[in-house]
């Protein structure tokens, strides 16, 4: 099978064409080697040895396409130079002088603490359609953040069919009619799956795979992993050298037929060397990002020091021999960057075939290098992919850009896709103290579905906290930030009167870029100082409208007016005990939020209360609290007080940190909430005159349905749909967090709910069960058990039928 060849004028962002007419898996490799990366660096007087680093500033964070491989190879070698001599720098400094955090206070470097340096449409619930009115009724969909925008999960439906990862299986159960839930397929899939996208009968699955899991005759080993010797010159003048193994982690994208339900088919796998972030799918067109940290093995950021350095006493005389060290290390660590390539940098790209050659592996780059990007201020080894795979055509095609940056945060709306990435690392703040933390902000057009184009970059204030501080609408892009010296311990304005140091807290803005036609996100206008001293803990636009929840003590509500976007303000303020960590809007002028209950008092947070508030926001100047409802799934009985005396564990929501397990369901104004805790049980048993204890584990695992009345501004319990029968037992099982139910789907009058042990279905109008299946894929427990007094647990071997039928029969 030949991709089809993608032929477009891009402005700014060339794209790497994947070509399969390879004659065999070579790579083209980089003909010359860059070792004239700048190696100057002195010693220079100080509290310690301090190495005179080079300057570092911030600039632009415009993208700019290389039009040489040995630019970009340039770039990156020097990246990785600057990084060590900091980290060498660092040693020094702790080697030297950082005792003096617990000899009396803390060091203050100069220049601590200087001011600051140089179009989706509402949507008011998750519903979904009914396949075009082709089906009786309507079911829920991936909470997704924006309007036909569907970001990748591991649970997805069409309405007639519910698609699940489930640990390395993809599992296919048919909805014959609301209600019903039949197991149609499992199919295994290579590696770990972990989300996966829908468009109509094709799946695109992606998959971390990990060189250990796989197969010892697997051709995927021999390209994951690499023998290499590394041979250095220690500080007594003697070579030394060591062989190491490199491994690389790869994602898949498995693109699969689903047409036969009951016996899918993989169309094509491919592979690219890295770490998934996420992916989106609009207008069948999948864009998954995947970052790339490279990890360079015989790096030294540790001073190489001989033997009996330890055994100088005069000081003077070890530190002459502190500094040869240390200059010796870094000639080392020059000469070996000096030797790196492409190869090193650039994520491989593998896909395996039914051809003869089987598993192919794609050029490093293309002959230009055209395909790579990078701000003028990058001072980073990774590198962020954006893959793009056309799934609408006979053929999958696809494209890919490379982007030199840091772990990246992604937003999509039908025209936009935004990266937030930092502007620089921990490390880039070393004795360069006179800027703030930045967030560079990358857009990308994805309005056409046959392109990803770049458009331009901003930069703003702070870090950005995750998907949902960042929005684009009528074409003006808001982002929320928090500004802290994340990371600076070295960062100190102040002492107290006990000599403690003092740092200055956090404090949030809300700012507004917009495209100046070229290749710039000017920012047009900001609001800033929100809530000094806390941090964004949630934060939401919808609309002309923005809403941030912050927290330190208490957890004030925020209200954002953003009619204009030269000019945001704070419109109101609403201070409530707890934080709320995802805000969802049920309409115009209402808000469900869930987060964590308060402590006592009312103040702190309580960590084994999940919190579910109802906002009105009619009255932005106003905003109130309608109503709280607090959910546990502990509860008490005879052998307790209460819920705090009764062992158990701490209680978890998955939906109060990923809003895919948010499931609000307008039709019927429900909410489900996942919600799971355990304990640790035991019982005296006596068996011929001897006692011994029996040990067990009880699980909790629930989907609490919470009502939410708008009109009447209230929240009340509904019901909860139990799965914790899948788990508990007598046996001693012990299933770590597996136990919680991930995702739920409402469909017509009922609720589907999905644990890894099993999936059911309950009528919501009373919560009646109406099917109940065991699931393939649940990973098996741990048998602990106990015996002749002893209170020490010992592992059980628990062969697959064993721990089968335990389930099957909960």
């Amino acid at each position: 099978m030949s991709p089809n060849i993608i032929s477009h004028t891009r402005p700014k962002m060339a794209i790497l064409v994947l070509v399969m007419m390879l004659s065999s898996g070579c790579i083209s490799l980089v003909d010359d080697v860059i070792d004239d990366i700048d190696q100057t660096v002195d010693l220079i007087q100080g509290e310690y040895p301090m190495l005179d680093l080079p300057d570092r500033i911030l600039t632009s964070p415009i993208l700019q396409n290389y039009d040489q491989c040995s630019e970009l190879l340039e770039d990156l070698q020097q990246s990785v130079y600057d990084e060590m001599l900091v980290s060498l720098d660092q040693q020094s400094y702790w080697h030297w002088v950082g005792n003096s955090w617990w000899r009396g206070g803390p060091v203050m470097l100069d220049g601590a603490a200087e001011e600051g340096a140089p179009m989706a449409d509402f949507d008011s619930s998750s519903e979904g359609g009914n396949d075009g009115g082709s089906r009786e009724g309507t079911y829920s969909e991936t909470n997704n953040q924006e309007t036909d925008v569907d970001e990748a999960d591991f649970l997805k439906t069409d309405g007639y069919y519910i698609y699940m990862l489930n640990n390395n299986q993809l599992v296919i159960m048919g909805v014959p009619e609301f209600g019903d839930l039949t197991l149609e397929s499992n199919t295994t899939m290579q590696g770990y799956p972990m989300q996966m996208m829908l468009e109509g009968d094709k799946l695109v699955i992606v998959s971390s795979i990990s060189y250990w899991n796989l197969p010892p005759d697997h051709p995927l080993r021999s390209v994951m992993s690499e023998e290499i010797t590394y041979t250095y010159t220690d500080s007594s003048g003697d070579e030394q050298s060591y062989s190491y193994t490199r491994y690389e982690n790869l994602v898949k994208y498995t693109v699969v037929d689903v047409s036969d339900r009951s016996a899918p088919i993989v169309e094509r796998e491919l592979y690219i060397e890295g770490n998934y972030l996420t992916a989106r799918l609009v207008d069948g067109t999948v864009r998954s990002v995947t970052n790339i940290y490279t990890d360079i093995q015989g790096l030294q950021t540790w001073v190489e020091l001989p033997n009996n350095y330890w055994q100088i006493e005069d000081e003077d005389v070890r530190m002459d021999v502190w500094n040869t060290s240390l200059l010796e290390t870094i000639e080392n660590n020059a000469q070996l960057i000096a030797e790196l390539t492409m190869e090193d940098f650039a994520p491989k790209i593998y896909e395996m075939t039914d051809t003869e050659f089987g598993l192919i592996q794609y050029p490093v780059t293309s002959d230009d290098c055209n395909e790579f990007a990078a701000s003028a201020d990058s001072t980073v080894r990774g590198m962020t992919t954006i893959m793009t795979m056309k799934l609408l055509g006979e053929e999958v095609d696809l494209e890919v850009d490379h982007i030199t940056s840091r772990w990246a945060h992604v937003y999509a709306s039908q025209n936009v896709l935004l990266l937030a990435e930092p502007a620089a690392d921990w490390w880039w703040f070393w004795q360069n103290t006179g800027w703030d933390d930045a967030t560079n902000i990358h857009a990308f057009d994805i309005s056409d579905a046959d392109s990803t184009v770049y458009l331009g970059s901003g930069r703003v204030n702070g870090t950005v906290q995750d998907q949902f501080s960042m929005s684009e609408y009528d074409g003006y892009i808001r982002i929320a930030s928090t500004s802290d010296v994340w990371g600076r311990w070295w960062i100190v304005e102040d002492v107290d009167e006990d000599g403690e140091p003092v740092w200055t807290g956090p404090s949030n803005q809300v700012a507004v870029l917009n495209f100046d036609g070229i290749d710039t996100l000017e920012q047009i206008g900001l609001v800033d100082d929100i809530a000094p001293n806390e941090r964004i803990w949630s934060a939401r636009f919808v609309g002309e409208k923005g809403y941030l929840v912050t927290f330190e003590n208490m957890d004030p509500l925020w209200v954002i007016d953003l009619s204009d976007p030269t000019n945001p303000n704070v419109l109101g303020e609403l201070e409530i005990p707890g934080v709320s960590t995802y805000i969802h809007p049920v309409d115009e002028d209402t808000l469900l939020t869930i987060g964590i209950g308060p402590g006592e008092d009312g103040l702190g947070l309580d960590w084994s209360i999940t919190q579910v508030s109802l906002f009105d926001v009619s009255n932005p100047e106003y905003p109130v609290l309608m109503d709280v409802q607090p959910l546990s799934p502990a509860y008490v009985d005879e052998q307790c007080e209460d819920i705090r005396s009764c062992g158990w564990s701490w209680s978890w929501s998955e939906a109060s940190y990923e809003h895919k397990a948010f499931t609000y369901w307008a039709p019927e104004n429900l909410l489900a909430v996942p919600l799971s805790t355990y304990r640790q049980t035991y019982e005296i048993v006596e068996e011929n005159g001897d006692e011994y204890y029996h040990w067990n584990y009880e699980f909790i695992s629930l989907l609490q349905l919470v009502n939410v009345d708008v009109e009447n501004g209230s929240l009340s319990i509904h019901g909860a749909v139990n799965h914790s029968a899948f788990y508990d037992d007598d046996d001693g099982y012990w299933w770590g967090g597996q136990t919680n139910i991930r995702r739920s789907i409402f469909m017509g009058d009922y609720i589907y709910s999905f644990s890894g042990a099993g999936a059911a279905v309950h009528r919501t109008e009373d919560l009646e069960m109406m099917v109940e299946l065991d699931l393939p894929g649940y990973e098996e427990p741990i048998y602990y058990y106990y015996e002749d007094n002893s209170e020490e647990p010992k592992d059980a071997e628990v062969d697959s039928e064993e721990a089968g039928t335990s389930s099957n029969e909960s």
